[in-house]
């Protein structure tokens, strides 16, 4: 779909650093946002929800400026940024699955358990990243949902495994 539609271009220089520093920013934010609802009891659960998923999303952003990519599309650019991710980095090349199998070289004894483990760790990269797009959603629009301290929590921790994933793999890039 995204590359039979033209949907993918080549994004200019500094697209991914931009991206990056976004991405950290979100992530900081969020941070702050969960201590501020444990120590003022700000209400702001929510928001920790939706700045841990945009740290993702921008993340997944850079990461695919890495690569020499960018979604051409304005509207709809969150479910096509998660399709990129997708068919980029799991179905073209498997480039997640490899690179947490390159974290783990050494072990060449352990190789089948590591494909196994490398396989499960770039599903679970793409499985929170849509998981997360979807609790975005639902706690930011949907009337009569509250977002909990738990579901927050465990945004922010998805989004700061994801955002250190992606610049690891934007390091190894960078050769």
């Amino acid at each position: 779909m995204l590359m039979s539609e033209g949907l993918v271009i080549k994004p200019k220089s500094g697209t991914g650093e931009f991206f990056m520093e976004k991405s950290r920013q979100s992530l900081a934010t969020a941070s702050r946002l969960l201590e501020l609802e444990k120590e003022e009891s700000l209400p702001s659960l929510m928001w920790v929800i939706n700045a841990s998923y945009y740290s993702m999303f921008f993340a997944a952003t850079a990461l695919l400026a890495g690569y020499g990519k960018k979604i051409d599309r304005e509207q709809g650019i969150h479910r096509l940024t998660y399709h990129a991710l997708v068919h980029f980095f799991i179905v073209e090349d498997n480039k997640l699955a490899k690179h947490f199998i390159d974290q783990y070289r050494e072990a060449i004894e352990q190789a089948e358990e590591l494909l196994r483990l490398g396989n499960q760790g770039a599903e679970r990269l793409i499985a929170d990243f849509s998981s997360e797009m979807r609790k975005r959603k639902i706690f930011t629009y949907e009337l009569g949902e509250i977002a909990e301290r738990k579901k927050a929590e465990a945004s922010l921790e998805r989004a700061k495994n994801f955002v250190r994933e992606v610049e690891s793999m934007l390091r190894e890039q960078a050769g």
